[in-house]
């Protein structure tokens, strides 16, 4: 819900921003973005392939590269640059942001809570 939330907010801000411009310099940034996520994607599917292609993820792992892309375009109010296709639902699960129940590491839920953690100290090591 974090990063949802820090999307939606540059998003809304670039708007206003945007907006401010003149509708040829408009023009020109909007072909200007979607020229460098084109670049960004390329490079993220050679990494993909090279990072996941012992694990045969890659396929499924592209597919949220690109979601995560229209994401992006979407929170800018631009339109969207990859066809829509079925994120695996183990990774949506992942982000969704719904629910109350939390993981340490990313806290996922619908609110805030602060982590629990203990010092460590020599003796956490000995068993």
């Amino acid at each position: 819900m974090d990063e949802s939330i820090h999307g939606v907010a540059v998003g809304f801000f670039a708007q206003n921003i945007f907006k401010t411009f003149p509708t040829e310099k408009q023009q020109e940034l909007t072909l200007w973005g979607y020229e460098y996520l084109l670049d960004l994607y390329q490079n993220e599917m050679k990494y993909t392939d090279d990072l996941y292609a012992e694990t045969g993820l890659s396929p499924e792992v592209k597919k949220y590269v690109r979601y995560n892309a229209n994401k992006a375009l979407m929170n800018l109010g631009l339109d969207t640059m990859f066809p829509d296709e079925e994120v695996n639902p183990v990774v949506m699960n992942g982000i969704s942001n719904t629910g109350s129940t939390y993981d340490f590491f990313s806290q996922k839920g619908a609110t805030y809570a602060v982590a629990k953690v203990a010092p460590i100290t020599d003796d956490t090591f000995k068993f």
